[in-house]
């Protein structure tokens, strides 16, 4: 497994802080909490409170999914072995609850500074540096430190076009909007792991943003991402206001590191993206998947469409919901 490599540029090189907040504000003079108004708290500043209550408390939570590596043991799936290859097995397959309370209270205390996570939880400072990151998630940081958008590196090699033809079925329009409905199989599968686990977000979820085609194209090509760079750089997207905040179960994860107390809190658990399937026969498999997706999701471009995914083991049958 890569170790994580030296400092990289890019947006999180600088120390990134939440809205207005500035490093120097953060080194002003703050107030302690008194003991009558603390309850045993999360906060061990007033400042931390007011900045929770106005910013973070009403947040809404992306709800995380792990994939369940049963699914992919008859290796009818080529494209699992580049998620091998990216060490990205324990990430995607992280299981874990979260509490969402102290989900936003981690969000709402955390700052960025170059390559490390710093927050604080019941007056407990957490700082999960680039080592720490890795041997927590064991992401590695070498690769392009990828931001969303595509990298001077690869423009000579990337094309829209090229790579549009790449990932899409052969009956596809590769005119306008890509809609995950225009993918192949494989690549249908591979971009909900990406837009569910590795770049999750709540919204527009029938639509291949230009982040998830980068991506495909760079698993097929065999490029690599520093994919602890761009977690880190989704959380700090996440700083904004009224965003929906991503990993909560990777915050279960460091909470647990560090020994912050979560006993008293409710939580709330992930969702497996594949639930449990289970196919007989490699060959059957392959057959019975494919035209599953032909004849139920391969047409269609709605938001509303049908996940390949079964309720139990030992099934081939395939649910209807939201994707």
């Amino acid at each position: 497994m890569a170790e994580p490599s030296k400092k990289r540029k890019g947006i999180l090189t600088s120390s990134t802080v939440i809205g207005t907040r500035s490093l120097e504000s953060s080194k002003a003079q703050t107030t302690q909490i008194p003991p009558s108004i603390s309850s045993p708290t999360l906060f061990s500043l007033e400042e931390q409170r007011i900045q929770y209550n106005s910013l973070f408390s009403s947040r809404s939570i992306i709800d995380p999914k792990f994939v369940d590596l049963a699914f992919f043991d008859d290796e009818v799936f080529d494209f699992f072995q580049a998620f091998q290859n990216s060490g990205l097995i324990q990430f995607i397959s992280m299981k874990l609850s979260f509490y969402p309370e102290l989900v936003k209270a981690f969000y709402s205390n955390l700052e960025i500074q170059e390559d490390s996570l710093i927050s604080e939880v019941y007056g407990i400072k957490m700082v999960i540096d680039q080592f720490l990151f890795f041997e927590l998630t064991q992401l590695s940081s070498d690769g392009v430190p990828f931001e969303g958008t595509l990298d001077d590196g690869w423009k000579f090699n990337f094309s829209v076009s090229d790579a549009r033809w790449m990932v899409c079925t052969n009956q596809a329009d590769m005119t306008g909007r890509l809609l995950a409905g225009s993918l192949a199989f494989k690549c249908r599968i591979m971009n909900y792991l990406i837009m569910r686990i590795l770049l999750p977000r709540s919204s527009n979820l029938a639509q291949v943003f230009e982040e998830d085609l980068i991506i495909m194209w760079v698993f097929f090509t065999g490029r690599q991402i520093d994919w602890a760079h761009l977690v880190r750089y989704c959380m700090h997207k996440a700083l904004r206001s009224n965003d929906r905040l991503p990993y909560p179960h990777l915050i279960t994860l460091f909470l647990q590191h560090f020994n912050v107390p979560v006993a008293t809190y409710p939580s709330a658990g992930g969702r497996r993206v594949t639930r449990g399937m289970r196919a007989p026969r490699k060959e059957y498999a392959r057959s019975r998947h494919q035209r599953l997706f032909e004849e139920n999701v391969g047409k269609t471009g709605k938001d509303e469409i049908y996940e390949l995914f079964s309720e139990g083991f030992g099934s081939c049958i395939y649910a209807r919901g939201r994707y």
